[in-house]
């Protein structure tokens, strides 16, 4: 699993949550900050049965001279990282801001248009979706958590659309038959979801003061179906 999140603390949550939801023991994901991740060595075909990439406070619209050099060197990394996998066939799942940037390397633009604040969005599978190997045994709507500042205005040339919402309509895509992106956060239960709230509290995610109204409502959801896809990646891609 790739991090490329700044702040250690939600990074080092991030791992839990895809370690908790994929069923995964410390020794099958190795964790990995974005900038140590060597790129000519690191990710061949061979060496991993597949590559997590985390989510981050930035946004892929934000115009290249108002970017700091950590947010444009974030994106120029993911970019390496995604290239590698779809040249060697590596299978690959991204989510929130490494979808933003998938999306951007096959040419799509994102925009504020479909931003969702933070919050339990209702997600629906696409008739591709409901025949995908990693969306097996999910429900047509499912709930998962969400909040972004932004979101693919379509679905990415060579993509396939897999989930969807009103509010933003590129949930999941996938690319060729094993490169994945979710704008949602599969990896976040309501208890991980809580943390990230409480960790990004100052940082502008999501209106002042209504963090422990969201919390409220995440908590108030009974099950956390969206995990299941994290499962099914990692169970159907594994190798020994």
């Amino acid at each position: 699993m790739v991090s490329t999140r700044p702040e250690t603390e939600a990074a080092d949550n991030e791992y839990e949550s895809f370690l908790a939801q994929g069923g995964l023991r410390r020794d099958d994901l190795h964790h990995v900050p974005l900038e140590e991740v060597d790129f000519l060595d690191s990710f061949a075909a061979g060496d991993v049965s597949g590559i997590l990439i985390g989510g981050a406070p930035y946004d892929a619209s934000t115009p290249e001279t108002a970017k700091t050099r950590t947010r444009l060197r974030a994106e120029e990394q993911v970019r390496e990282l995604l290239a590698v996998a779809l040249k060697e066939g590596i299978p690959l799942l991204a989510t929130g801001f490494g979808l933003e940037v998938l999306a951007g390397y096959l040419g799509t633009q994102t925009s504020p248009r479909f931003g969702e604040e933070p919050g339990a969005a209702d997600v629906f599978l696409t008739a591709e979706g409901r025949q995908d190997p990693v969306l097996a045994g999910m429900p047509q709507t499912f709930t998962s958590f969400v909040g972004h500042t932004e979101g693919a205005v379509e679905v990415p040339p060579h993509a396939t659309l897999l989930a969807s919402s009103p509010d933003c309509p590129v949930q999941m895509i996938r690319v060729g038959t094993n490169v994945y992106g979710t704008q949602f956060n599969p990896e976040l239960d309501a208890e991980r979801f809580a943390q990230r709230l409480s960790i990004y509290a100052d940082a502008g995610y999501g209106e002042p003061g209504m963090i422990e109204d969201v919390v409220a409502e995440a908590r108030s959801i009974e099950q956390h179906v969206a995990g299941r896809i994290i499962r099914n990646f990692a169970s159907h891609f594994a190798r020994d």
